[in-house]
């Protein structure tokens, strides 16, 4: 009941009158007013209400003012409620004493005096609410005090299981310390170590408990020590993580290899107040990556050996190629084309000697063309191995010979740029590399590329010789364009090895539309000697 909520008031007499005039003098009291013309109808509102005062005339029928505060003081209920008595007939001391014996709390005579009856009923009144608070306080109380019991109670039970759990992970603990074959070891912030565990003083030989402090420094190999200090101040500044291999010596005098690490254990400040770690025998892990390493400095070694010499047998087979190219070239030429013209020859001599020509002349008209058009074929296979030009006059003749030549034989449409004009001499090796890196560049386009058009740039600068070919077909693949090994045909690979001959670089792209080739050789290269890489090439 809060201090602002209306409590209950019965006022009991037989006579209306009296009812009414009691009402309108505690009207002004704001409290809730219930009125009860007997006794009987008294009990029966007290059943059913909680009343903080009842104001009851003593003189009633049936049952008297008296007998109904005996009935009401007997309910358990209304021991404590509030029982004033008002009269206009006993007025007595005795009459008085009698009202207190059966419960009453005051006693008023008639006339009533309004505002003596306001004040002794505003007490009451207020003294039954100020009652009803402080109950449901103490029950708040009670309330409050019994969860509390039980919050408290829940808490220590789960105290004791906490205390054994961790009675449980102690010993747990100390059996994995006790079996690990690691050393565990903690640290105070100043990096002096208050506990090793016993395998430490197992491998060392050390007497239990002498090496705790710096003691144990004397067991680091002296190699060691200096990187081992350093690393660890850097990690008491910063707060990392400690790691760091060391040797530790053994009982029998032999060092092996150790790799400690630790962690900082904070407070809530922040403040670094432990480090706990463990040191790990690494030794024949060491011994087993030197050995790696050492087996593979020898196989890297082995496979650039093998590589080297793949290259030069690459390179000699390309020169070797080459070379068969100009022999063939020249047998054809010189061999089974100069046979041909002489045959042509004396086909047209005949058919200048007309008296002497058989009944049809065509037939040796017919057979001189036919020759005609073998020497012609003859010439240019020879041309097509090895152009004639390209030792004789330069690379830009033969190109310019070469590009022309694909225009009539394929129709795609050939451009060639030169820079400098005057472009100079190189080596013959470079010539002849650069003249068959662009020879199979355009026998792709006419094969694969489906192209119409094709440029060929040939530009000197910085001493560097940069070539380009760039078709406007339908391009390459993307891992053709990256040259990975499984895509690259014949050709390709080929290009690739000659522009590393020099030196240079071969790069393929998709120019959307069409495929652009690149190669560049360096300076160093253009005077025909080739890579240092393929020095000693037979």
């Amino acid at each position: 009941m809060s201090k602002d909520e209306k409590v209950n008031i019965l006022m009991v007499d037989d006579q209306p009158a009296k009812l009414l005039s009691y009402e309108v003098m505690l009207a002004e009291l704001g409290e809730n007013l219930i009125k009860a013309n007997s006794a009987k109808e008294a009990l029966e509102i007290l059943l059913k209400t909680d009343v903080a005062v009842v104001l009851m005339d003593v003189s009633m029928p049936e049952l008297d003012g008296f007998e109904l505060a005996a009935m009401i003081r007997q309910h358990p209920r209304f021991q404590r409620t509030a029982i004033i008595f008002i009269s206009a007939v006993h007025l007595t001391d005795l009459d008085r004493l009698k009202g207190y014996e059966h419960g009453a709390v005051d006693y008023i005579s008639v006339p009533v005096i309004q505002e003596l009856l306001r004040a002794k009923v505003r007490v009451f009144s207020d003294l039954h609410r100020k009652t009803r608070q402080l109950e449901a306080l103490n029950r708040d109380l009670e309330q409050r005090v019994s969860e509390r019991t039980e919050e408290l109670e829940s808490k220590a039970q789960a105290l004791m299981e906490l205390n054994g759990e961790l009675g449980r992970k102690n010993m747990e603990l100390d059996a994995i310390v006790h079996t690990a074959p690691d050393i565990i070891f903690s640290r105070q912030p100043d990096g002096a170590r208050d506990y090793l565990s016993d395998r430490f003083y197992e491998f060392t030989g050390a007497a239990p408990g002498s090496a705790v402090g710096f003691g144990w420094w004397e067991y680091v190999h002296p190699d060691d020590q200096e990187s081992s200090q350093q690393r660890w101040l850097h990690c008491v500044q910063t707060r990392e993580n400690y790691e760091v291999e060391y040797r530790l010596r053994g009982k029998d005098g032999e060092y092996r290899w150790f790799r400690a690490r630790a962690v900082p254990i904070q407070n809530d400040a922040g403040e670094v107040v432990k480090w706990y770690g463990a040191c790990s025998d690494i030794h024949d892990s060491k011994l087993l990556e030197k050995s790696i390493r050492d087996n593979t400095a020898q196989l890297e070694k082995i496979v650039d050996q093998r590589t080297n010499d793949l290259r030069r047998l690459s390179v000699r087979l390309m020169s070797a190629q080459d070379q068969e190219r100009r022999r063939i070239a020249r047998e054809l030429h010189d061999g089974l084309g100069q046979e041909l013209t002489v045959a042509k020859m004396v086909l047209d001599k005949m058919v200048m000697q007309k008296p002497s020509l058989p009944q049809n002349p065509e037939t040796c008209i017919q057979a001189s063309s036919l020759v005609d058009r073998a020497i012609q074929q003859v010439r240019t296979m020879s041309h097509l191995l090895h152009p004639p030009l390209l030792d004789e006059v330069g690379l830009l003749s033969a190109l310019s010979w070469y590009t022309e030549g694909l225009t009539k034989r394929s129709g795609i449409e050939t451009f060639l740029d030169v820079q400098p004009k005057n472009f100079p001499r190189l080596g013959t090796e470079v010539e002849t590399a650069v003249f068959r890196i662009v020879q199979e560049a355009l026998t792709n386009v006419f094969r694969h590329a489906e192209a119409h058009k094709v440029w060929i740039n040939l530009h000197q600068q910085n001493g560097h010789i940069s070539v380009s070919v760039l078709d406007d077909g339908k391009g390459i693949a993307q891992k053709v364009a990256d040259l990975q090994p499984d895509s690259m045909g014949v050709g390709i690979g080929g290009m690739k090895q000659r522009a590393k001959e020099f030196g240079g670089e071969l790069h393929l792209s998709n120019a959307d539309p069409g495929t652009l080739l690149e190669v560049v050789i360096p300076a160093r290269s253009l005077s025909g000697e080739p890579n240092p890489a393929f020095e000693g090439i037979a």
